[in-house]
């Protein structure tokens, strides 16, 4: 039998040896353990975010969490416990012992949050998404050359509302009456039953009279068939005071401001409804124009739009009118005949504007008759689009009720100029008006009474501490959002 020895420095050399496989199959153990934790955070954010409205992805293409759970109150604590519950079972899983010592929420973001930023990138992505570089760009073109020329007519039209042209108007009619009463009197008796000339037809006044209808009466073929439905807009996102998100996880944009416009704006055009296309949801029909006017009900908001419209229109039909030589021809000699008739030769040349501002309002009623009969109009008229002559001026109102709907295949439909209108309002604006919409229409639904835009979750980040084998505790923080 073979006696075996081991000298010291054997001794030291093993329990070095010792010591550093102890070492690695430590570090090796709390590697698996950080891997493990990083993974339940994961599965536990992966989780919460799977979790998702259908109705706000069905309907508008939009990814959010219901942070609300329908309580109607905004339960951030349930949000973390969801990722707290999906984390344990990953947790348990080998022979590591690990468990949740604390943790929390430490950022985040809400979808009304930084006046509807986070919405608004969400939209953007998506339409990006769904154009392709050369159509957002035509789209882009497209929209924005129309928003210019529509400023320029609207700042001409303005120059001519600040001369007042029609309060000059009525300072030199109610001059030529006082000086014709004034020479009625001072006539000799024989000369009393002389037969007047026959009377100049003033359409002027007649304008003036149509100008005090209602607008929808004026320009709707069948007002009878607007919708009627009204909500309350105090209860909605652009009424109340929101809820706020915590920290900053919404990125910056380095995208054109211009493009992410037109881009939203056709988000709205393609998932709200107007007048044109109703929606056929709950909550308003003419959900486009709710987002320009603002009121409470589809018929004031249709009349704003009517309002808005016409105004474009006037600015449009006046500018053309200045510039074509036979129209200002035929004004011109019908506001000669009637300053004659009124006996105030001097005001011909206010007579004149005045008719020109009458021409072009009848026009645009035309117009824009036509736009909700579903016709097209030219942006800027030339001579063979013009439709009413000043003949038929003091005959308005037969012809809009005797005039068949127009469908031509040049200009812009009613479409089109929602779209210019959505280009001239603030983003702020067309963000909450979209958001009030998604709130009104989600609200009709069963059960979803106390939906609220500022309880949707788009992005969170969490902090939570895992305790390993009850001695060490390791912190993993994790953020995760739609966009991020």
């Amino acid at each position: 039998m073979r006696k075996g020895s081991m000298t010291i420095f054997f001794a030291l050399v093993l329990s070095m040896i010792i010591v550093l496989v102890c070492t690695s199959i430590g570090s090796v153990k709390m590697m698996c353990a950080r891997t493990q934790i990083a993974n339940s955070a994961d599965v536990g954010m992966y989780s919460l975010f799977a979790q998702y409205d259908p109705y706000l992805l069905e309907q508008y293409d939009l990814f959010y969490v219901d942070a609300s759970y329908g309580t109607g109150d905004l339960r951030m604590d349930r949000a973390y416990r969801t990722v707290e519950d999906y984390m344990e079972p990953i947790l348990d899983q080998g022979y590591l012992d690990l468990s949740i010592a604390s943790g929390g929420i430490t950022s985040f973001t809400l979808a009304t949050d930084h006046n509807g930023q986070p919405f608004w990138d969400q939209v953007v992505d998506h339409m990006e998404e769904t154009f392709r570089s050369q159509g957002i760009q035509f789209l882009v073109d497209r929209v924005l050359g129309d928003s210019d020329r529509v400023k320029e007519q609207q700042e001409m039209k303005k120059q001519v509302e600040d001369r007042d042209i029609m309060a000059d108007y009525d300072g030199e009619m109610a001059r030529a009456g006082n000086e014709s009463a004034q020479a009625g009197a001072e006539l000799p008796a024989d000369a009393a039953g002389e037969e007047p000339g026959a009377p100049i037809e003033d359409p002027i006044a007649i304008i003036r009279e149509i100008q005090k209808m209602g607008i929808l009466e004026l320009v709707i073929s069948d007002p009878a068939s607007l919708s009627d439905r009204e909500i309350d807009p105090s209860g909605l996102a652009s009424h109340r005071e929101l809820e706020a998100g915590m920290g900053a996880l919404v990125p910056a944009s380095d995208k054109d401001l211009s493009m992410e416009d037109v881009l939203f704006q056709e988000y709205m055009m393609q998932n709200c409804g107007t007048y044109a296309h109703p929606s056929e949801g709950s909550g308003l029909r003419y959900q486009v124009e709710y987002i320009i006017g603002r009121e409470g009900s589809d018929r004031e908001n249709l009349k704003k739009i009517a309002e808005r419209l016409l105004l474009i229109r006037e600015g449009v039909n006046l500018a053309f009118l200045y510039t074509d030589p036979e129209k200002r021809a035929q004004s011109a000699s019908l506001a000669a005949a009637i300053a004659s008739g009124f006996l105030v030769p001097p005001a011909a040349g206010v007579i004149e504007m005045a008719l020109l501002l009458c021409w072009s309002f009848g026009e645009s009623v035309l117009d824009v008759r036509a736009l909700f009969d579903g016709g097209r109009v030219p942006l800027v008229k030339g001579p063979g689009d013009w439709r009413l002559s000043l003949e038929e001026l003091p005959g308005l109102l037969a012809k809009c009720s005797g005039e068949e709907p127009q469908r031509e295949a040049r200009g812009l439909d009613y479409t089109d100029h929602l779209r210019t209108l959505l280009s001239l309002g603030s983003k702020d604006s067309k963000v909450m008006g979209s958001i009030d919409m998604i709130e009104a229409d989600i609200r009709a639904q069963p059960g979803r009474g106390d939906f609220r835009m500022d309880h949707c979750l788009g992005a969170m980040e969490v902090a939570v501490d895992v305790e390993v084998d009850q001695k060490k505790v390791y912190t993993v923080s994790h953020r995760y959002g739609y966009g991020l």
